[in-house]
């Protein structure tokens, strides 16, 4: 009886702690950290187009990259290597479209301090991501 007793209060404890868990993972998840659009107009379907540059002497960073947005619902056109060596992760806006741009700054979690002003009208996306030296503070490899 007292053995039943003991089982019955910890499978509640335990009912109790994973709602709990749950809870505070859905809150998370789409109060504090919501997930990135990647759509810029719902109504069109039209997606962000971009590229991802590997500015780093490190194997596959781009194709990592370029697989985590893609996931994400980017459409990432190119993953391949920088003309040279960056020291950090940049963002060339080639559209000026600044909700494009925010919106892949938070998917990778980079700073809007990054993005640089590269407007071509030669190149019909809207950025590339070149990634630096500091890659590993960018979200697909934390």
């Amino acid at each position: 009886m007292v053995v039943r007793r003991i089982l019955r209060a910890g499978g509640v404890g335990v009912l109790v702690l994973s709602v709990l868990l749950l809870g505070m993972s859905l809150v998370w998840r789409m109060v504090i950290r919501p997930p990135v659009s990647a759509v810029i107009e719902p109504s069109s379907g039209k997606v962000i187009q971009l590229r991802v540059l590997n500015g780093t002497d490190v194997p596959d960073l781009a194709r990592q990259v370029q697989q985590y947005l893609r996931r994400r619902g980017f459409d990432v056109v190119e993953a391949a290597n920088a003309p040279s060596l960056q020291p950090q992760c940049i963002v060339l806006d080639h559209l000026g479209d600044s909700t494009a741009i925010a919106r892949v700054c938070y998917a990778l979690d980079l700073a809007p301090t990054v993005v640089k002003q590269a407007i071509d009208s030669g190149i019909a996306l809207h950025c590339s991501v070149v990634i630096g030296q500091d890659w590993q503070r960018l979200r697909p490899f934390r």
